[in-house]
């Protein structure tokens, strides 16, 4: 069996590759990347590395012939741009004769969602179920990862600070979200037609995660309720494009709504394991 993964050269594609690797020989691994010089490693290893974009329905449909099952990691653009793409990747896959599809979605995809990304993967989860193909969702939570970014100033000033309220979130590792997709993709017919929704094992807020970082690095965090407004011209002074400060602020407003708080077994299922905690994640994060 041949298996595609799409982002190979990104954080979580990278992440399932690596993981796939001890699941499957490399010979019959394949990725499509838009830069194919940039996965020159990969190539290394043995892996078929294949040229793919998509924006381009023919190279893509190139990229995909000969393989059995695709992961479609979701790309990063403006939301009509992602939606075009996802049907493009969706249509690649079609005209390849690729068996399987998995996707990587997002937990609670709903088109009105103040996370105005989560209408993408709405789209492209209900464009999928439509195609005919074989295929598996995998409704990722949001990276834990993620919390380290705000760490250097709360060291600095003793403030941890987003605009998130009291909302809480199921925060995962993305490690642990590429190890459940490289699972899934090493055993597709274990999981036809199903979907995952690969959440932490709590959910947690934001004063929990100050007090964590503190507890951690012996200092003095208190969180910080930011006002939206402020949090989105921060971001903006990062110089993150309009769509990106709307869905990141959007998705804390999700998050003091309580959109984030359903616990779900499904990770703990792939994995045969608990996930880690934030907590132990930040513990070897911030300690190594």
């Amino acid at each position: 069996m041949k298996y595609l993964v799409t982002g190979a050269t990104g954080q979580l594609g990278g992440l399932v590759v690596k993981h796939l690797l001890d699941r499957v020989a490399a010979s019959d691994i394949a990725v499509s990347v838009r830069s194919p010089e940039k996965a020159s490693g990969l190539t290394a290893l043995g892996v078929d590395v294949r040229h793919g974009d998509f924006d381009d329905l023919a190279l893509t449909t190139a990229a995909f012939r000969g393989v059995e099952t695709v992961l479609i990691i979701s790309a990063e653009a403006d939301n009509a741009t992602r939606i075009r793409q996802h049907r493009t990747a969706i249509d690649a896959a079609k005209a390849a004769g690729v068996g399987h599809v998995t996707y990587t979605s997002v937990v609670d995809p709903r088109p009105d969602s103040a996370f105005t990304y989560a209408a993408i993967h709405a789209d492209t989860e209900q464009y999928l179920a439509a195609s005919g193909l074989k295929y598996t969702v995998l409704r990722n939570s949001f990276y834990a990862d993620l919390l380290l970014a705000g760490v250097p100033h709360a060291l600095e000033t003793g403030d941890y600070a987003a605009p998130a309220g009291q909302g809480r979130i199921t925060y995962v590792p993305r490690n642990e979200l590429a190890l459940a997709a490289a699972s899934v993709l090493a055993n597709p017919a274990d999981h036809v037609n199903k979907t995952y929704n690969l959440t932490g094992a709590k959910a947690v807020s934001y004063d929990e995660i100050a007090a964590m970082i503190a507890s951690i690095t012996g200092k003095e965090i208190r969180y910080v309720d930011l006002p939206p407004a402020v949090y989105s011209d921060i971001l903006k002074s990062f110089g993150l494009p309009e769509h990106g400060v709307t869905a990141i602020v959007g998705l804390y407003e999700a998050a003091r709504a309580g959109d984030y708080e359903p616990v779900s077994t499904d990770l703990a299922t792939l994995l045969g394991r608990q996930p880690q905690s934030v907590q132990d994640f930040l513990t070897g994060a911030l300690r190594n």
